[in-house]
């Protein structure tokens, strides 16, 4: 019944007239309002949109239709472009809530998207950015219409931002004019209301210069620009740093990827806290004038660096250092790797003394960086050290170097602990053991850096060019302690030579006076082993200042010390106060004494102790001392001969100056002295010594020691040399009854 009732109300509706005219007019406004929404709502919008634009950048909007769906809130433009060509976008959607709107008076839209937008935004040489002329438009357009104090900002709640598939240009002028582009870039933001203090979610990812992937992530309070956000960006070249390193090092970074995971806390638009976690791989940085890498590393990792911002602090737990190729090369120029990254800076230009009192409490104020790093792991280092100046080149690598340093800090009263073990060539140990703060302004340092039997062949360059003699073989061990302070450097080295055997003598370049092979044989004892102590200072802040040469002259003065006064260093290692380098006779004879005796078996001790080593004796004689005992010798040698028993001369008696007189009156002098003595000693004074008696008097002193020292203590016969010339004689100053040695090897 009610479906009949349907059914023929409208039927009669059909048949008015009345409603056919009505429904006629209703279609003629709907006609006449569209026709009015495209012929005049459009172009007021279209001119409402470019003139705002216009008014608040200064540059012109330049686009294309603008479609509007008035029940639905959205409209849409496509391909928009600046007419400075800041940016350009393929189109603009907005979906408006006017619902919304209406009922909380407010502007609230609901989505607002963005597909392929291209920025364009430079840095020019004056560090001035392509848009400043808008903040200068938006500065002056403040200026000129401050706001009335009646005036009420309508309120604007976006719901959600996106921009989809767009790119930026840019630049990076402090990284020599570095050219960015960002593609692939994607944003997202929401919950953007003013009114509020609630959160903004936003995220960013792009592709930079399509090798590193940004993302950015996290929420901020639009009003105090307060919030968190996480920072991630893998491969990211470090040799876009090159030109920042400039200033300060002539070095070129070849390689490097840089990854960093950061979260970063924000107030008042300012980064206050940065938490990062990163790492830099396959890193190789070479000196601009060297074509030798100095360095190079597979990577280098932190966790959990703790970064405050505001109070300047930086703290890590740890950083890991993995397979460090590190290399310090001496050039033919003998110049270093290290030498050449160092850049000489400029004179500072003077300025008055106002301006720098002026700028004085500034500088004083100003907080410094405080920094610490409670360890850096050290894992399989190889440090290789290259002398290039020498022919053939000296090369030695330390590997597989592994520790750490631990409590790194910018605190003046923190030492850093340094802990590392690696080797040579794979058997021979090194260590490095110490205390350091080398990054206070005061650098304080005391390590160890011990060697265990590094194979002295390698060091035949060093030897032949600065010792004139090259190495065939032996080990050496050595403690190099070294400690700096007050800008001195102090070193003391102990080191043991195992089993040297010197070369072929060459012709070095740089041949220092340097007694090698003499002071070797002093210091090598029945087992091969020769055992140095050398000290070394200096202030490294001396321009003369020269590790190497200051090394050079410590090994030099000791040897010198050494073979200058052997028979010294003889004694001290027989712990003995006797010199043992020379054998004191009776005027006139050659027979040795219980003293000289002794003195002789201390020298055979010492050879067994120094095996090396070779004494040359020569013997000397007293011009008057002697002459006058070989002229008694005669004299008593006569009266014998007439008979005059030997004890006699001991007692002087009566027989004694009988035969005195006799052979007095024999010489027919005209002075007679009164007693026997007297004639005695006229005797001896007027007896004449053929000189070549005094030459082989020497030699005889001297053959008495050989022959002591082979038969009576089996020392070997050919390590002691009998030195036939009398060098007193060329002098003209033989004055000295005994025998002295030199050492020979």
């Amino acid at each position: 019944m009610g479906r009949n009732l349907f059914s023929l109300f409208f039927s009669r509706v059909y048949r008015s007239t009345i409603l056919r005219v009505l429904i006629i007019v209703f279609i003629i406004l709907s006609i006449l309002m569209w026709s009015a929404y495209y012929a005049l709502v459009l172009p007021w919008v279209n001119r409402a949109i470019s003139e705002h634009y216009q008014q608040q950048t200064g540059h012109q909007l330049q686009h294309d239709k603008i479609d509007v769906q008035l029940f639905k809130c959205n409209f849409n433009i496509h391909h928009l472009k600046d007419s400075s060509n800041l940016w350009q976008a393929d189109s603009i959607s907005v979906n408006m809530a006017c619902l919304q709107s209406f009922h909380e008076r407010s502007v609230v839209i609901n989505d607002i998207s963005i597909r392929k937008l291209t920025a364009n935004i430079h840095q020019l040489e004056n560090e001035q950015w392509s848009f400043n002329d808008v903040l200068l438009h938006q500065q002056k357009l403040h200026q000129t219409a401050p706001k009335k104090s009646g005036d009420k900002d309508t309120p604007f709640v976006i719901k959600k931002i996106t921009i989809i598939d767009s790119a930026l240009h840019s630049n990076i002028l402090v990284l020599n004019n570095l050219l960015l582009d960002a593609s692939s870039l994607n944003f997202t933001m929401s919950n953007i209301d003013l009114r509020k203090h609630d959160l903004s979610g936003f995220s960013l990812n792009a592709e930079l210069n399509k090798s590193t992937q940004l993302t950015i992530a996290g929420k901020m309070n639009l009003t105090s620009l307060s919030g968190e956000l996480d920072v991630d960006a893998r491969n990211v070249p470090f040799i876009w740093f090159n030109s920042a390193l400039k200033p300060y090092a002539a070095m070129d970074i070849l390689s490097g990827s840089l990854e960093v995971h950061n979260h970063v806390s924000i107030a008042k638009g300012l980064p206050q806290h940065i938490v990062s976690n990163g790492a830099l791989t396959d890193l190789k940085i070479r000196p601009t004038a060297m074509e030798q890498d100095a360095v190079k590393w597979k990577s280098l990792q932190w966790e959990q660096a703790d970064v405050l911002l505001n109070e300047k602090s930086i703290h890590i737990p740890l950083v890991t250092l993995n397979n460090l190729d590190g290399q310090f090369i001496i050039d033919k120029n003998r110049r270093t790797n290290v030498q050449a990254m160092f850049v000489t800076p400029e004179p500072s230009v003077q300025t008055n003394t106002t301006s720098n009192a002026m700028a004085a409490p500034t500088s004083i104020t100003q907080k410094p960086w405080q920094f610490s790093v409670d360890r850096l792991a050290i894992n399989k280092a190889a440090i290789g050290f290259y002398d290039q100046s020498l022919t053939p080149s000296f090369t030695v690598i330390v590997h597989e170097f592994t520790g750490d340093v631990v409590n790194i800090s910018s605190d003046e009263n923190t030492f850093s602990t340094i802990n590392m073990v690696g080797n040579v060539d794979g058997y021979s140990p090194v260590t490095l053991n110490g205390k350091a703060n080398l990054l206070s302004k005061t650098p304080k340092l005391d390590a160890l850096l011990s060697f265990k039997q590094l194979d002295m062949g390698a060091l035949s360059p060093y030897s032949a060019e600065y010792a004139g003699w090259q190495i065939n073989k032996g080990l050496l061990s050595a403690d190099l302690n070294y400690h700096y302070e007050d800008g001195k450097v102090l070193g003391k080295n102990h080191v043991v030579i195992d089993h040297l055997e010197f070369g072929e003598k060459v012709r070095g370049t740089h041949v220092i006076d340097l007694p090698l092979r003499l002071g070797l044989a002093l210091l090598t004892d029945q087992h091969g082993i020769a055992v140095l102590d050398t000290e070394i200072s200096g202030a490294p802040s001396d321009p003369q200042f020269k590790l190497r040469d200051i090394i050079l002259r410590a090994l030099s003065n000791t040897f010198k010390k050494i073979v200058t006064a052997p028979f010294r260093f003889l004694s001290n290692l027989m712990n003995t106060k006797e010199d043992l380098g020379n054998i004191q006779f009776t005027p006139g004879e050659s027979q040795l004494s219980d003293t000289a005796k002794e003195k002789l078996r201390l020298l055979t001790e010492a050879m067994k102790k120094r095996p090396k080593m070779r004494l040359s004796v020569q013997g000397l004689y007293d011009q008057k001392a002697d002459l006058v005992a070989l002229k008694e010798e005669q004299v008593k040698s006569d009266l014998q001969k007439h008979g005059l028993a030997a004890e006699a001369f001991v007692s002087h008696n009566a027989t004694w100056a009988s035969a005195v007189g006799k052979k007095y009156s024999a010489l027919a002098l005209t002075n007679q002295p009164d007693s026997a003595d007297e004639k005695y000693q006229t005797l001896i004074a007027q007896e004449s010594v053929d000189p070549e008696r005094l030459h082989k008097l020497a030699h005889e002193r001297a053959q008495a020691i050989k022959q002591y020292f082979v038969i009576q203590l089996a020392v070997p016969s050919e390590a002691i040399l009998l030195d036939s010339e009398a060098s007193c004689e060329k002098a003209g100053n033989c004055s000295s009854s005994e025998a002295i040695f030199t050492l020979e090897i």
